[in-house]
């Protein structure tokens, strides 16, 4: 895969790309990168083009000095499908990944499916739980991987554990592609019950429950996570 960048009105995004294949775009979890999605890119069908995202304030991508709003990582995602000129594509987005990609199509356009991996959106998130617990959970972020980007995770956490940022039961209703909910049946940071309710509020979605698997399923059982993906994308 090759390393590239693309311009938003927010800053340059990073992105690792295979070029070939049908387009469907991976977002990583809060603190995380791109990379997270590297065990499963070789087990993705070579008609599938994975597009693994470094999101603002992440890894490669640029760290400005803004809100990070969901609804502006959204907006971020869309200059870069833009970009690349796509017409056709997909979003998998894992935990806060996931969170973008509920916005991104309930308020900006309709991808031709998304995949929510333990998706936040709706349940509590670490900001929410005081400023102690969230110093911590990000702490043990950068002991894994720091891209001096903490005033960029910062701002994320407390925007995060904003009312007003949660994904409504109205945004829910407005998806209108196919949706596969896909869940660790052992995770303990977004539990089971959150993905049945994106489950109900989204007309017309699956879920998958992946036994043996936590947070992140993609890392967890990735020859299982890479098979839904392969027989949903390539039906």
């Amino acid at each position: 895969m090759q390393r590239k960048y693309a311009q938003t009105e927010y800053g340059k995004i990073s992105y690792l790309d295979r070029d070939k294949g049908y387009p469907l775009i991976f977002l990583h979890g809060f603190g995380g990168t791109g990379n997270t999605w590297l065990k499963i890119e070789p087990l993705l069908d070579a008609g599938i083009r994975p597009i693994l995202v470094d999101l603002l304030g992440h890894g490669h991508s640029d760290k400005p000095e803004i809100d990070y709003r969901i609804t502006q990582q959204a907006e971020a995602i869309k200059s870069l499908i833009e970009d690349l000129d796509l017409e056709n594509f997909s979003i998998a987005g894992n935990s806060y990944g996931g969170w973008i990609a509920l916005k991104f199509a309930s308020t900006i356009i309709n991808p031709d499916m998304i995949f929510l991996v333990d998706s936040a959106g709706i349940s509590p998130t670490p900001g929410e739980q005081g400023i102690k617990t969230a110093g911590d959970f990000i702490d043990s972020i950068l002991k894994v991987r720091n891209y001096k980007n903490r005033d960029a995770l910062e701002t994320i956490m407390k925007n995060n554990a904003r009312e007003d940022e949660k994904i409504t039961y109205d945004e829910l209703a407005a998806i209108r592609c196919p949706t596969t909910v896909i869940w660790g049946r052992d995770d303990r940071v977004i539990p089971l019950e959150y993905g049945e309710r994106l489950n109900a509020g989204i007309k017309g979605s699956q879920l998958i429950v992946i036994d043996g698997a936590g947070h992140t399923p993609q890392i967890d059982r990735p020859v299982e996570f890479a098979n839904i993906i392969n027989k949903k994308v390539l039906i």
